[in-house]
Formats: structure tokens, C-alpha cells, sequence
């Protein structure tokens, strides 16, 4: 399918700066004929172009990022002396789940927010409308399309049912992302088996607690591109970008040694971690359903159903 470019931004210079190596790679490919990309690993790299580039005029950059991250970055784009530097457009992509981090990338300059995993669409939308801001000389981005509008803060997994709904339109834009560039998927699931007993005996918040501690361990051991999200009061599902079956059991192995078998200390109890994983291969050459699949994902670690009906799904052990 030919698809028309927009002469007016082929000769601009735009830094696209994630740690992640997948990111880099889209961030580039869906670029590529529109603008030159320059890529950086980290915040560092990123100002050091930006004081030795003076072509750069928009800057796309992850928050969560090693050695400087974009909360950093945007700071000193926005204090730099060089007002060039300093009225930059700066689109932070991230997750849906950082609501409080996008609030502070807000109040420290950022110009707007794109959501992962993003589209071609989503970038060159962009890309125009930091044309239009450099043209205006203004520092933050006015009248992006809809889908680049800084979403609702995301609500609380521990309070709110939505997550599961938020998991599941992830995971649609994951699965078509996925489509489109031939890559392999992975779904991991994570289930704290002891909740019901904590809760029961000792209440929601003790329950909830561990949940918040999983939550933690989780995103340390995971990758900067894996989304973790709570589908059920005691579960975790993760969508493990670009990552096939060998990749989800060295994950998986990973997972299992830093959390069976240890205890969870608070001020007034010992909480013993009991956890089951299964894992989904998504077959990305149909049109796989996410709440399909969640369904799925959540028979097989309640062993509501016999494994047969849960085909796509399985245990892991290690």
C-alpha cells in the first residue's frame, strides 16, 4: 500500500530517547521517510546531542529511563539558557499506568503525552503538531488530536474495578502492534494464592499490601517495556512485548526465584509468598479476542475449568 509523506518534515531533526531497544527500533521505523531520527539510550545522551545538535527540534523521551531519566531531561531542557533547547517540544511516550508520573512531566514542561505501544499514526500526528508549536514559538503543544490528548489519570488498580478493562485495551493495541511488525507475544499471569486467606482473616488492607509489594517486585524484575496490570483482586497479568516462549520462561524462572519460597515482612506480621504463574502465546495470526484471553487466563489460575478448555494457557514450572 503506497502511502503519502509529508515533504515539509523530511529535512527535520527529531531525538527520540527510550532505553528500550524495541521502542528505539519503532520509534525509527515509523518515523523513517517523514524526519531524521536521532536515538538515545538515556537522558544523558540525550542532553549531550541536544548541546552539540542545534537541528533537533522536537524531542520524543520514555520517563523511566537509567542514569538520567525524562523527568530530568525535561527539566533541564526547560531551564536551559539556550532558548532554542528551552522551547523545545517535549512528548513524553509512557504507559498508561504512569498517571502520577505524567502529572509531574506536566508541571515540569513537558508538552504532551503518547501512549505505548503507540501506532505510526500516533508519531506522525505528532510530528505535525510540533510543526505547528516550533512555527508558534510556544514551549507547549496546543490542539493535538484526540489520540495524543493526555488520557484520564489512570484509576487506582487497588480501588477500582477498571483495570481489567485497561489491560484489555492494552493488550488490543499490543496484539496489533505485534501484527504489524511480526513479533512475538507473551501474556504472564502471577497469582498471590494466599490473598483470600490474608483477607479474610486479617482484612483487605493486609491483602492488598502484599499486592502493592508484588506489584513492586514485579516491575524491578520486568522489563522497562512489560506492562504489569492487576486483572483480579489477586492477580497479576503482564504483557510481555516482543517476547517469545524461551524469553517468557527465562522471565518466568527469573519471577520464580526472587518470590517462591520467601516470606513478606511488615512492622506487625510475616506474610509467606505463594505464587502460581501460567503464561499465553497469543496467535497473532488471527484475531485474538483480549477479554477472550483474560477469561482464559483467569480459569486456568482458579482452576475453574479442566486444562483442555484452557488450551492456549499453561502452568509454568520454572
Amino acid at each position: 500500500m503506497l502511502q503519502a509523506i509529508d515533504n515539509s518534515n523530511r529535512h527535520r531533526r527529531v531525538l527520540f530517547v527510550d532505553d528500550s531497544r524495541l521502542m528505539r527500533y519503532a520509534g525509527s521505523k515509523f518515523l523513517h521517510g517523514h524526519c531524521e531520527v536521532v536515538l538515545a539510550e538515556n537522558g544523558r545522551d540525550a542532553w549531550r546531542i541536544l548541546t552539540h545538535d542545534d537541528q533537533i527540534d522536537l524531542v520524543f523521551t520514555d520517563l523511566m529511563m537509567p542514569i538520567m531519566d525524562g523527568h530530568e531531561l525535561i527539566r533541564r531542557i526547560r531551564q536551559s539558557s539556550d532558548q532554542r533547547i528551552r522551547q523545545l517540544p517535549v512528548l513524553v511516550v509512557t504507559g498508561d499506568d504512569e498517571s502520577s508520573a505524567r502529572e509531574l512531566a506536566i508541571s515540569e514542561g513537558a508538552s504532551d503525552f503518547i501512549a505505548k505501544p503507540f501506532s505510526p499514526d500516533d508519531l506522525r500526528h505528532a510530528l505535525a503538531a510540533g510543526n505547528r508549536a516550533k512555527a508558534e514559538r510556544v514551549p507547549r503543544i496546543h490542539g493535538l488530536p484526540s489520540q495524543l490528548a493526555p488520557r484520564p489519570a489512570t484509576p487506582n488498580p487497588f480501588q477500582q474495578p477498571e483495570e481489567p478493562a485497561n489491560y484489555c485495551r492494552r493488550l488490543q493495541q499490543t496484539i496489533s502492534f505485534h501484527q504489524r511488525q511480526q513479533l512475538d507475544l507473551s501474556l504472564l499471569h502471577v497469582q498471590f494464592q494466599g490473598y483470600w486467606q490474608l483477607n479474610n482473616r486479617f482484612g483487605r488492607h493486609w491483602a492488598d499490601a502484599v499486592m502493592r509489594n508484588l506489584d513492586r517486585i514485579l516491575v524491578d524484575v520486568l522489563r522497562d517495556e512489560d506492562s504489569v496490570h492487576r486483572t483480579a483482586d489477586d492477580l497479576f497479568s503482564v504483557i510481555l512485548m516482543a517476547t517469545g516462549r524461551e524469553g517468557a520462561r527465562i522471565l518466568t524462572r527469573r519471577l520464580r526465584q526472587r518470590l517462591v519460597g520467601t516470606r513478606m515482612r511488615f512492622s506487625s506480621m510475616e506474610v509467606p509468598i505463594d505464587v502460581r504463574f501460567a503464561v499465553q502465546f497469543p496467535d497473532l495470526n488471527q484475531e485474538d479476542d483480549p477479554e477472550i484471553l483474560l477469561d482464559e487466563a483467569l480459569r486456568l489460575v482458579h482452576w475453574r475449568t479442566s486444562h483442555d478448555n484452557a488450551a492456549p494457557l499453561k502452568p509454568v514450572d520454572g
